[in-house]
């Protein structure tokens, strides 16, 4: 049987690419900067990889440094990817890698992302699950901020660490007391109407405790009553 020789190569290790042309990317990868290559496909970069690798125009790239500037430009690429994320809102660590790992990247990738986030302090879960818990605990029961923050894979011991430091038990009372407030004034008809069971099960399913939730109904309507404000004002 005769053997026909095979149409594919692989680039030996003596082979060797030109960088003939540097241009600011658009569209997608707007801000990166593309490099076209004579004889291999264009990639995309950011700035500091074209610093720290020392391209310049009209140099000879070998096949090895190639293959290091392809896993550079997968990792600038989901970098840009979790920027745009970040621009909707910040992520835990948890979060975005599942992101990324829903638009395609692999695993090794998406760290090389993260490492570079991290590096700008753009990745910082202990910083951002103490942030949340404090904005959200003027609102929110404990309960529902932990329940909240582990649904977007912040880990336990961030979670148990930002509520013991930022919400205490009169920071919670003073959260139920504004919810309980909040729901009679929008409830309708007069306080003397308004169906209290309705207001207290809405407060245990916020996750305030039976006790709390009672305390601060009757809390509500005392400062209401005596304030004799319609709820609906």
């Amino acid at each position: 049987m005769v053997q026909t020789p095979s149409t594919t190569s692989t680039p030996s290790d003596d082979e060797s690419f030109v960088l003939i042309r540097r241009t600011e990317a658009t569209g997608k990868w707007r801000s990166l900067i593309c490099a076209e290559f004579e004889g291999a496909p264009s990639l995309y970069l950011t700035a500091e990889d074209w610093v720290d690798c020392g391209l310049k125009v009209g140099m000879r790239i070998s096949v090895k440094q190639y293959a290091d500037l392809e896993r550079r430009s997968k990792v600038a690429r989901a970098l840009r990817e979790a920027l745009k994320l970040f621009e909707v809102r910040p992520r835990l660590e948890g979060e975005l890698s599942r992101a990324l790992l829903r638009k395609g990247w692999e695993r090794e990738v998406i760290e090389g992302a993260m490492a570079r986030l991290r590096e700008k302090g753009l990745l910082n879960d202990e910083k951002l699950v103490r942030d949340l818990v404090d904005v959200w605990g003027g609102t929110r029961s404990r309960r529902e901020i932990r329940a909240k923050l582990r649904s977007r894979g912040a880990p336990t011991a961030l979670v148990t660490q930002a509520l013991e430091s930022c919400v205490d038990d009169e920071r919670e009372r003073e959260a139920a007391l504004r919810l309980a407030e909040k729901s009679f004034r929008r409830a309708a008809g007069r306080l003397a109407d308004v169906d209290e069971r309705r207001i207290l099960m809405r407060l245990v399913r916020k996750g305030f405790s039976p006790s709390l939730a009672r305390w601060a109904v009757r809390e509500a309507i005392r400062r209401l009553g005596e304030q004799e404000v319609d709820p609906r004002a």
